[in-house]
Parts: structure tokens; C-alpha cells; sequence
């Protein structure tokens, strides 16, 4: 056993527990183990380096506890010099959401809870944990493309670069009237949904959840991350509707997926793991920037 988790282990009493990292190639900051006691019962242990991811993952599972299916919080190690924060939570019956169970009854389901979670409604933009406010929704969106853009300069063809600038300057007026602010979860998709039974059982990972626009968590939708059934995406939206009208996301939508595109592979680049762990990420998101004016 590595000396990570070893630390955590003797934090939370762990020490005859078994841990067991779980890999997936989407995950690019978390560290996360799944946690066996000799009693058979189980947990997930989620390290944030970042303390900031900490501090939100902590806010919004106690904000939402109730509100919306998330696991439940055990314990947690809080971040100090050496030590990045950790979260003992609930481990939730059944398994990440695969494209191909997205269908039906299920789409739906997730389409309220989405909504649900937009009905929290703020006074201003911002992060609620920093308490980094703003009445422009502007301001975090062009904070975040142009960290993106910094990221990417060096990396990707300058003609590229010039590309996805003058879109970004002739489109961000899109942003005058979006639907917010409220929280939004910023990476709404099946990777951060777990179900048993065809039932929603939780949505994980809230480290970069926020006050924002509505119209962010529709992104992932448009951007290839879920299932191209037409007849699922309705459902999800008819869904959505069950509980509060469907934001016009369609005319932000290609200005949303530059963003998220320049934010991850900057991202991976400044990672270094563009060429290997992360390399269809990567080849999916410099291929929409290569031909996003044809969408």
C-alpha cells in the first residue's frame, strides 16, 4: 500500500480496511479509493489537491443533502501543509451510467434532478465556498477561457488560437440573458451519475460546481458525452421541463463547447498527459476546435 493512503487510512482509523484505487481515464484531478471494512461494509474516499475542490465537494453534498441524491458524508481529513483534504462518504449502490442505459424512464429521471438542482437560485455569479461573487456572468467565463487560452498558446497552431478568439469575441453578447444565477454542477454527465436498478442513485463530484448559468450543464449534452439517442435526449429534457422550463441553451451551446474544449486541453497539456492517459480527451476536444465552425 503507498504511503497516500496509508496516511488517510491511520486519519480514519482505516488501518485494517482495504484500499482500492479506482482508475478511470476521465478523472484528472481527484484521487478516489473504494474502501472495504473486514465487515464487508464499503465507502469511497475521495483526496482533492486542490483545497479549494475540497472546500465546494464539502459544501454542496451538505447543501444538497435532501434536495438531491449525493452520498453522504462520513468524515473528512481537512487540508494543511503537507496534506491535501480528504472525504469519507457514502459508497452508493451500483455503477457509473453508461451511454447505453441512458434511455427512457432513466433519462427523465435525470433530467428532473437537474433541474432540481437549478431551482437553487442566488443573487449573484461566483464561487458560494471563496465567496468570489459577481453580478456579470461574464466574469468566471472569461476568466476560465482565457486560463484555457494561456494553456494552449504555445501548444496549438496560431491560426487555430486566432480562430477560437475572434468566436469568443463575437459571440460572448450570448451571454447577456442566460438563466442564472443558481448552482450549476459544470460537468453534468454520465461519469458523474451513479445508477443501480435503472434508477438514479447520486450525482458525484461537485468540485467544480458553482453559482452560474443554467445553460452550463447542458453542455456536456451537446459535446458527445452522452448517448446520440434522439429519443433519450427528449426524455431527459421532457424531464427537465417536469420541473422548470428548459433554458434556450441552443444558441450559447457552441460558444459553451469552445470553452469547455480550450479549458481541457489546456488543461492536459499543462498535465502533460495529453499524448498518453488523457489522449482521447484530448483528440475529441482539438478535433471540435479544428471544425467547430461547421456545427
Amino acid at each position: 500500500m503507498d504511503n497516500l493512503i496509508t496516511l488517510y487510512q491511520e486519519r480514519l482509523h482505516l488501518q485494517i480496511a482495504t484500499c482500492v484505487r479506482i482508475e478511470h481515464e476521465d478523472a484528472l484531478v481527484a484521487i478516489v479509493y473504494r474502501v472495504e471494512q473486514i465487515d464487508g461494509q464499503q465507502f469511497i474516499l475521495k483526496i482533492c489537491p486542490r483545497a479549494s475542490d475540497y472546500l465546494r465537494e464539502i459544501y454542496f453534498l451538505k447543501y444538497l443533502a435532501g434536495i438531491v441524491p449525493v452520498p453522504c458524508i462520513i468524515e473528512v481529513v481537512q487540508p494543511e501543509e503537507g496534506v491535501a483534504g480528504a472525504i469519507l462518504m457514502e459508497c452508493l449502490p451500483g455503477a457509473l451510467l453508461k451511454t447505453t442505459e441512458f434511455t427512457g424512464k432513466l433519462a427523465y429521471e435525470i433530467g428532473a434532478v437537474l433541474a432540481c438542482i437549478h431551482m437553487n437560485r442566488f443573487s449573484d455569479y461566483g464561487d458560494l465556498v471563496q465567496g468570489e461573487l459577481s453580478a456579470d456572468p461574464r466574469a468566471y467565463f472569461t476568466f476560465k477561457f482565457e486560463e484555457g487560452m494561456d494553456e494552449c498558446s504555445a501548444h496549438l497552431p496560431q491560426q487555430l488560437i486566432k480562430k477560437c478568439r475572434h468566436y469568443y469575441d463575437t459571440h460572448m453578447s450570448f451571454l447577456n440573458s442566460v438563466d442564472g444565477p443558481c448552482i450549476v454542477h459544470r460537468d453534468f454527465r454520465p461519469g458523474n451519475l451513479i445508477v443501480h436498478d435503472g434508477k438514479l442513485q447520486g450525482v458525484i463530484d461537485w468540485a467544480g460546481a458553482r453559482a452560474s448559468f443554467a445553460e452550463e450543464d447542458f453542455c456536456s449534452l451537446e459535446h458527445g458525452e452522452w448517448s446520440d439517442n434522439a429519443n433519450s435526449k427528449k426524455s431527459f429534457l421532457e424531464g427537465y421541463a417536469s420541473i422548470r422550463p428548459v433554458p434556450a441553451y441552443k444558441e450559447l451551446i457552441t460558444l459553451l463547447r469552445l470553452s469547455k474544449a480550450v479549458a481541457t486541453i489546456g488543461f492536459t497539456v499543462k498535465k502533460g498527459t495529453w499524448e498518453n492517459s488523457s489522449a482521447r480527451l484530448y483528440e475529441f476536444n482539438r478535433h471540435f476546435l479544428e471544425t467547430f465552425s461547421e456545427v
